[in-house]
């Protein structure tokens, strides 16, 4: 005859309870660990945006103190990097260095040309000398690849100045 124990867990069901728990906490820790690194590279894209955005606004300061001063000089194509000296800002073709020891802010300038029958910008056509194409490039190194935010948008001499 054969006794059935009724009560209590065998080993077997005791080691089957482990391993799901095991399974389930590994799964609960992988999460954690890549939500942190995805909010972590969020947080430097954020900040390189931010970056971009300050450097565009920098350029738009400098075009409101004087575009025949300060945006007429600049080379078309020229790589120029923004610097804050006294209590304005300043294009220079000198690395000012890393910004926040990270992030690398670049400033490009294009000429901008329109179409002779609908004054629209084209690629070819007469040079608009009160519009500039303006590129605003923030990169870093992120897990050994190069990372980069960019910004684009055209200026104009509104002011006439």
């Amino acid at each position: 005859m054969i006794k059935m124990r009724k009560g209590g867990f065998s080993l077997i069901e005791i080691v089957i309870v482990i391993a799901i728990i095991s399974i389930a906490l590994m799964s609960i820790i992988s999460f954690f660990i890549f939500s942190r690194g995805v909010n972590f590279k969020m947080a430097r894209n954020t900040e390189a945006t931010s970056l971009a955005e300050e450097g565009m606004e920098a350029v738009r300061k400098l075009r409101d103190a004087g575009w025949l001063a300060n945006i007429t000089p600049l080379a078309s194509g020229t790589t120029y990097y923004l610097k804050f000296s006294g209590s304005s800002w300043t294009l220079d073709t000198n690395n000012s260095g890393i910004i926040k020891g990270l992030y690398t802010r670049t400033v490009k300038f294009e000429d901008v040309f329109r179409d002779a029958t609908t004054s629209n910008i084209s690629t070819s056509g007469t040079a608009d000398l009160d519009t500039k194409k303006l590129t605003v490039r923030v990169s870093w190194v992120e897990t050994g690849q190069t990372k980069e935010v960019v910004l684009t948008t055209y200026i104009t001499n509104f002011q006439s100045n």
